[in-house]
């Protein structure tokens, strides 16, 4: 579980350029320091910050229900950003292990 904890922050890290850590921090934890990147990011340059959100592939209904001003939110948007960036990854992570393609070897000398 810890494995999978990193390797969900590591695909996060990659976009969002929080602190690269070797140790997987409580999932509220890391969700918070996402937070404060979203908000860093949304206040100098919210033009990176969507461009990163089209490359980890959130989904845009989510981003615009969470910054609609009609909708109630018992956090903070960043937090509710955070927490749309971190289960996207989680479901990214999953989709990979579902569908790793099977190892081909094109260069096998038994052809």
């Amino acid at each position: 579980m810890e494995n999978e904890i990193i390797a969900v922050q590591q695909l996060i890290v990659e976009y969002v350029e929080t602190p690269e850590s070797s140790e997987a921090l409580a999932e509220e934890q890391f969700i918070e320091m996402i937070a404060k990147r979203v908000e860093e990011l949304m206040e100098t340059n919210m033009e990176l910050f969507f461009n990163h959100l089209y490359r980890m592939d959130v989904s845009e209904q989510k981003i615009f229900r969470a910054l609609h001003p009609a909708t109630e939110l018992n956090e903070s948007v960043y937090i509710t950003l955070a927490r749309i960036i971190y289960e996207r990854q989680k479901q990214r992570l999953e989709s990979k292990k579902k569908y790793k393609p099977k190892d081909i070897d094109f260069w096998a000398d038994d052809v």
